[in-house]
C-alpha cells in the first residue's frame, strides 16, 4: 500500500530525507521565518532541487512564546505569521501543525477568561492568514503534561465545528494517545477531520523521540491497521529528535514501513 510518508528535519536535511527515500520533509516555520532573504531563496532551491515535498510546517510562533500572556503582541505576531505564510507557502506548504504547547496553554489562576479570548483571537488571525494562501491548520491534540488546551482528538473536534473555519482541522500524534488513554480507532472515528500523522517510539521519555523500529518494544500493528483501514491519503511523518546517525537512522524509518506493507509513492 501506497502512503506519503516524511520525516522531520531542517532545510539542510532535505537532500538526506530525500535520498532515504522519504515522499517529504516536515520543516519548523521558525527556521523559515528567521532566514535573511538570501537564505531563504537557498533553502526555496534546496526544495526544488530535491525532487520531494515541504507539504506541512509546525508551530506558526516560536515554542517558547506564550500567545496568552497579557505581553503577546497581536499585531507583531500577525506580521510574523504573515512572512511565515507567503514563505512556506512557495515552498509548497499545505498544512500548519498547530502543536506549541505552552505557547496555547491557559493560566491556571489570574485572568484565564481574557487569556482563552486572546488565543481564540490568535486562531482566527491563524487561519485568516493562512488561508490567503490555501492553507489549513492542523490543532493537535497534545497530552495535559505539554499543554491544558485540546487534549483529545475529540476535544479537538468538537472546538473545531463550534470555531466553525473551514481551514481548521486537526490530526493524530500517536504518542499522545497513550498518556490520554485514548484508542487509535478515534483515527477511524474521526478521519474526516485528521489531515496529518505523527509517529515516534511512544515509550521514549520525552522530550526524546526516537525513530519506531520494530524491536523497540512497542505494537504499532494496531495503529498502523487504522490507517490501512480507513485509507488514509495524508502525510504520515516520522517526528524524531534523537540519532545517532541521522543519514542511517531515518532509513530505518522506511524498512519500519516496508515491514507493516506500506511504502512511499517515490519508490
Amino acid at each position: 500500500m501506497k502512503m506519503k510518508l516524511s520525516c522531520f528535519g531542517s532545510t539542510k536535511d532535505i537532500d538526506d530525507i530525500a535520498k532515504a527515500g522519504y515522499d517529504c520533509a516536515e520543516l519548523q516555520i521558525r527556521e523559515i521565518v528567521e532566514f535573511s532573504d538570501d537564505e531563504y531563496k537557498m533553502a526555496l532551491k534546496r526544495v526544488k532541487d530535491s525532487g520531494i515535498t515541504c507539504e506541512v510546517f509546525d508551530n506558526p510562533v516560536p515554542l517558547n512564546i506564550s500567545i496568552t500572556s497579557p505581553e503577546f503582541d497581536l499585531n507583531y505576531w500577525t506580521e510574523y505569521l504573515k512572512k511565515g505564510a507567503e514563505r512556506t507557502a512557495k515552498m509548497g506548504a499545505r498544512y500548519y501543525v498547530f502543536g506549541n504547547g505552552r505557547s496555547r496553554s491557559l493560566p491556571a489562576e489570574g485572568d484565564v477568561k481574557g487569556a482563552y479570548e486572546k488565543l481564540i483571537t490568535f486562531i482566527n488571525i491563524l487561519c485568516d492568514v493562512t488561508a490567503e494562501y490555501n492553507i489549513t491548520v492542523l490543532l493537535e491534540p497534545l497530552s495535559t503534561s505539554l499543554s491544558n488546551f485540546i487534549n483529545s482528538i475529540p476535544e479537538a473536534v468538537k472546538f473545531i465545528e463550534e470555531f466553525g473555519r473551514y481551514n481548521l482541522k486537526t490530526m493524530c500524534d500517536m504518542r499522545y494517545l497513550l498518556p490520554m488513554n485514548r484508542d487509535v480507532e478515534d483515527i477511524a472515528d474521526y478521519e474526516k477531520y485528521i489531515k496529518h500523522i505523527h509517529v515516534d517510539n511512544p515509550l521514549s521519555n520525552f522530550p526524546q523521540r526516537f525513530i519506531p523500529t520494530l524491536n523497540d518494544g512497542y505494537d504499532y500493528a494496531p495503529f498502523i491497521n487504522v490507517l490501512k483501514k480507513i485509507c488514509y491519503k495524508e502525510i504520515i511523518s516520522i517526528e524524531a529528535n534523537t540519532f545517532n546517525d541521522f543519514k542511517e537512522d531515518i532509513k530505518k524509518g522506511i524498512e519500519f514501513f516496508n515491514h507493516f506493507g506500506i511504502e512511499p509513492y517515490r519508490n
